[in-house]
């Protein structure tokens, strides 16, 4: 088992990290990807499944991540597992990857942010308003661990008070009439049940999806590492509740058909309950979520950037600890950098997501197969070993899915980890200072 890192005190607690889990969880998604979900899926039957199917392998997904969160409790371990598991090289790629996925995602969401608050601040280009938000956030979490995480934990309290207004509609509005005649966009359904299925679980595994980033945090909680395994299990059964009721609320008030070509869903909920200003009022929480989801990024990926350098994959000036604050603020600026960046140069959010969690997939599925090579000298579980199985099954199915929808990611996708991996691969033959963490799983 590796040891865990000698630093300070560790200063995250079991509510602070159960936040964070929820945190990584519950961005922007639920407030957009169930229109998705139901043009993609075209039926109501396919829709439900999709969630649940969803929720399946986010419980699978948690327990195996739970697992290798206890066992490796220290800072950055979601790259320590590819390369304790695989190697350096293998790890420096699917991080590297996943950071730039990470980094571009966030440009995007603070723009989303950005045009819901435009309203409320007439006059501040789009673009400023995100890059601002990036700024202000950057400065929260140089001030440290602590500040960042109390932050988190006010934000994701607002932006759960917002979903309880939502899941709230179900007893205080009644259900949504079913019209003679929708006229909504509907997509050519050209394939089976089944292929559906996966297609709408594309958007449904980006709103499921980040609480196995929570395993960053191992080193800034108690040395034994409990907490982090109990924290995604908590966390991950809150967000499965929250999102199955979230969705159900959102059918009973606009209707399955018009949702399919609703873009603000939530926004069209709190009209319907509270008038206009309950659609502004949202804008300023949503606001808030956007705020959160950049917030707990620029608290974990810089961690993962501090593991790569530890591990002479980096170059050592990437990363420079702050242990009495439990910040790397060289790491944080890169990572903020990208985000920073992004917010002019990136595409639509919409336009990435089949990029990301085509990637995400590779991730997933190399993560949780670090478990059976493990496995030789850190002993599973049956149980364990077939829900990881089921979560690799399924996002094998949903990185399928990715490529039936749209051939272009996929291929994109396998190219740039491709060479990304030639690349890590070239630098730990070149650096010949570069040494492996001295931290040995026994």
């Amino acid at each position: 088992m590796l040891s865990p890192s000698k630093e300070t005190k560790p200063t995250l607690r079991l509510f602070d990290l159960t936040m964070i889990v929820i945190s990584l969880v519950i961005g922007m998604g639920i407030f957009r990807t169930p229109a998705t979900v139901a043009l993609k899926s075209g039926s109501l039957f396919i829709f439900y499944a999709a969630w649940i199917a969803g929720g399946i392998i986010t419980y699978c997904g948690a327990r195996t991540f739970a697992e290798i969160g206890r066992r490796l409790p220290v800072t950055g371990a979601y790259y320590r597992i590819f390369s304790e598991a695989y190697s350096p090289a293998v790890a420096f790629a699917i991080n590297a990857v996943t950071l730039i996925s990470n980094s571009v995602t966030i440009g995007g969401v603070a723009l989303i942010g950005a045009d819901y608050i435009h309203g409320v601040l007439p006059g501040i280009p789009v673009n400023a308003i995100a890059s601002g938000c990036i700024i202000v956030f950057y400065i929260v979490n140089l001030l440290g661990l602590r500040t960042s995480a109390t932050t988190q934990n006010i934000m994701i309290g607002i932006k759960l008070a917002a979903i309880a207004v939502i899941i709230l509609c179900l007893v205080m509005l009644p259900s949504a009439p079913i019209p003679k005649a929708v006229a909504v966009i509907t997509e050519k359904v050209n394939h089976s049940p089944l292929a559906a299925l996966g297609i709408a679980l594309i958007a449904v595994s980006f709103t499921y999806g980040g609480y196995q980033q929570s395993i960053n945090f191992g080193g800034d909680s108690d040395a034994r590492g409990q907490q982090v395994p109990k924290a995604i299990m908590l966390g991950t059964f809150l967000v499965m509740a929250i999102y199955i009721l979230t969705n159900i609320a959102y059918v009973h008030v606009i209707g399955f058909e018009a949702l399919k070509s609703t873009d603000n869903i939530a926004s069209v909920v709190a009209t319907n309950l509270m008038g206009p200003l309950g659609g502004k009022l949202l804008a300023a929480i949503l606001f808030v979520s956007v705020c959160g989801a950049i917030n707990v990024n620029f608290m974990t990926n810089p961690r993962v950037m501090t593991a790569m350098c530890e591990d002479g994959v980096l170059p050592k000036w990437f990363t420079h600890t702050d242990k009495s604050r439990h910040v790397d603020p060289r790491a944080l600026t890169i990572f903020a950098l990208g985000s920073f960046v992004s917010v002019f140069v990136g595409k639509s959010f919409e336009h990435l997501l089949n990029y990301t969690i085509f990637l995400d997939c590779i991730g997933m599925i190399f993560a949780a197969g670090s478990l059976f090579v493990l496995a030789k000298r850190l002993p599973v579980t049956l149980q364990l070993k077939v829900l990881t199985a089921v979560f690799i099954i399924g996002y094998a199915f949903i990185g399928f899915s990715v490529y039936n929808d749209d051939p272009a990611a996929a291929i994109n996708g396998v190219i740039v980890t491709a060479v990304i991996s030639l690349v890590g691969w070239w630098m730990l033959r070149s650096r010949s200072g570069g040494k492996r963490h001295p931290e040995e799983v026994s």
